[in-house]
């Protein structure tokens, strides 16, 4: 394994390949996602234990969605079980051991993040169940909603640079959590530029789509319908997101131990790194 240097732009194109994977398999892609959304949403019915489980799993899964992209660049069409490859028996331990560390740190930041802005759950309460009783009132709901959202945000990512690579790690060089982890904050810092660009684009995307989504509907007399029409936009593009952590993971670490864009399934934006 070999750490990367990825210029800032290189982030939109993490962004990118995900959305052009999308285009071109977009019932492949929406399958691996659906199967992952119904798995996580019986357990988050789970009381307690639930969520807990959600976040013990999500590094194990993200590693199983960069796998599967890698077989679809082969000209694969991944099973949905392609999710869970690093929950098989020779990694389990060490993937498990990783996601009770990213739950742990997870709930430690939401914890602190409650404690600094305790006003979250009843703004959100005000805000879905229009239950303010006047305009000022309801302006002031949704704007300690949009400032608890931010500032959970801004907390979480640390966390998650720390982690985003360490599950891929994991499953393709063995070794332990602690150097997986360590591998992983060092790819991720190392390229702060490319994943600050990345994470903008990918607000970027969800705002415009949500902007022509609801024009559309609202010019075609199908406001009323919003939900409907939103569940699959909102699939394909949580399936775009996740389909980009491929990009995102190759455009920082090179696991050939080859030089950089000599692998012929390398993700096209590694063109740009250094």
């Amino acid at each position: 394994m070999r750490l990367k240097q990825a210029n800032a732009l290189a982030g939109w194109g993490w962004t990118r390949d995900g959305l052009l994977l999308v285009k071109q398999q977009p019932l492949t892609l929406s399958g691996l996602m659906g199967f992952m959304f119904f798995g996580l949403g019986l357990l988050l019915s789970l009381p307690w234990i639930g969520p807990v489980l959600v976040a013990l799993l999500l590094p194990a899964l993200s590693a199983g969605w960069v796998e599967a992209v890698e077989q679809m660049r082969q000209g694969k069409r991944p099973p949905p079980w392609t999710l869970g490859v690093a929950l098989a028996p020779a990694r389990r331990m060490p993937m498990l051991q990783l996601g009770a560390l990213h739950a742990v740190a997870g709930a430690a930041v939401l914890g602190l993040a409650e404690l600094l802005d305790p006003g979250l759950i009843e703004a959100w309460r005000l805000v879905v169940t229009d239950g303010a009783a006047d305009d000022a009132s309801r302006l002031a709901a949704f704007e300690a909603l949009q400032y608890g959202m931010l500032l959970r945000l801004a907390l979480l990512t640390p966390v998650m640079l720390l982690f985003w690579h360490a599950p891929v790690i994991l499953l393709r060089e063995g070794g332990s959590v602690a150097k997986a982890l360590f591998g992983s904050a060092l790819a991720s810092f190392r390229n702060l530029g490319a994943f600050t660009v990345y994470g903008l684009a990918w607000v970027g995307v969800d705002l415009a789509l949500s902007a022509v989504l609801g024009t559309t509907l609202a010019l075609l007399g199908l406001a009323q319908f919003a939900f409907f029409f939103a569940m699959p936009a909102a699939l394909l593009f949580s399936a775009a997101f996740y389909a980009s952590l491929h990009a995102s993971v190759h455009g920082c670490l090179d696991f050939s131990g080859e030089p950089a864009g000599t692998r012929e399934d390398a993700p096209p934006t590694d063109t740009g790194s250094a």
